[in-house]
């Protein structure tokens, strides 16, 4: 009976998902070694994955309409958010600014003149990406951007990748708690709920900082006195939206 649950465990079947990506395209020497570092056993503790706290700043929702302002990013390992290797970086874009992008995320053009090429800084990021799990607080808007930079950049469709994302978490814990006395599930509002500090200052490094501080949060919350093993984590391995 275990190994039917395992074979229909959402972190096997995106293990076949990835080997059939890989049998079916032609992908690029980065791409591929994306695909081909293990992931999680289902009997590994879930506090001892490496992960990469992930931020994409954006004027929309609508990556063929709006543009990729900055990404930010940095590991966290045995627990601990590794400061001295996170990175933020602007890209380089020529679609206009939205003046109410600019006043949440304080970017302008100006700044963005001298940002980097989208290729450049989402390659560096999927490579910082090898054999970690992606941790974001609401997935949308990363993955329609890195979809869409996968389709432009690659001919590929979505990557099958593994993801946590904190809102979701943050949502089935007020389900399990019968508490759905808020509809409030912004990044600065959960971390006041968990007793996090606030950032007065809001950009994709900050935001990745927050979202790690997050995770590490809700993890406490999620397997406290629990059996904190891989198979009982809630994983996102949704692709296409």
């Amino acid at each position: 009976m275990r190994r039917i649950f395992n074979y229909f465990h959402p972190l096997t079947k995106l293990q076949r998902e990835r080997e059939r990506y890989l049998a079916t395209h032609q992908v690029p020497d980065n791409i591929r070694l994306l695909l081909e570092a293990p992931l999680p056993d289902l009997d590994d503790d879930i506090y001892s994955l490496d992960y990469l706290s992930l931020d994409f700043e954006t004027s929309g929702f609508n990556p063929k309409t709006d543009s990729l302002l900055s990404v930010g990013y940095l590991p966290l390992i045995n627990q601990q958010l590794l400061l001295s290797e996170a990175v933020e970086t602007l890209i380089h874009t020529a679609k206009n600014v939205k003046a109410e992008t600019a006043v949440i995320n304080h970017i302008v053009p100006e700044m963005l003149e001298k940002g980097e090429a989208w290729h450049v800084v989402l390659d560096a990021m999927l490579a910082e990406a090898v054999g970690k799990v992606l941790i974001v607080h609401g997935s949308i808007v990363e993955k329609r951007f890195l979809n869409h930079y996968m389709a432009k950049r690659y001919q590929l469709p979505p990557l099958p990748l593994l993801w946590v994302d904190t809102l979701q978490m943050e949502k089935s814990l007020h389900i399990y708690k019968d508490n759905n006395g808020t509809d409030d599930f912004r990044l600065g509002s959960v971390r006041e709920r968990h007793n996090l500090p606030e950032y007065s200052a809001h950009g994709a490094l900050v935001d990745s900082l927050a979202t790690g501080e997050l995770y590490l949060a809700l993890l406490k919350q999620h397997f406290e006195g629990a059996d904190s093993s891989v198979r009982h984590m809630k994983f996102d391995c949704t692709r296409a939206l």
